[in-house]
């Protein structure tokens, strides 16, 4: 959705977007170990609004600190 402008699901094209916090409030922290703990890291949400299928994206500012953190394993480790 992010690079095509069509949603993955049902090839729709009324696609909108928002960015919120990976953590907030009572929410899980979507993001662990991946950001300092005085500062709230964004996800950028995609959804379709034909079929209501959503992504989250993690902003490329974001990518090395989830690289970093030991929550994340390289797929397949």
């Amino acid at each position: 959705m992010k690079h095509t402008g069509k949603c993955s699901e049902c090839h729709g094209s009324d696609i909108r977007t928002t960015t919120v916090d990976a953590r907030g409030g009572g929410a899980p922290d979507l993001l662990p170990g991946a950001h300092k703990w005085w500062k709230t890291p964004k996800l950028e949400v995609y959804v379709c609004c034909t079929c209501g299928h959503f992504q989250y994206f993690v902003p490329q500012e974001g990518l090395e600190e989830v690289r970093a953190s030991d929550q994340f394993k390289p797929l397949g480790v």
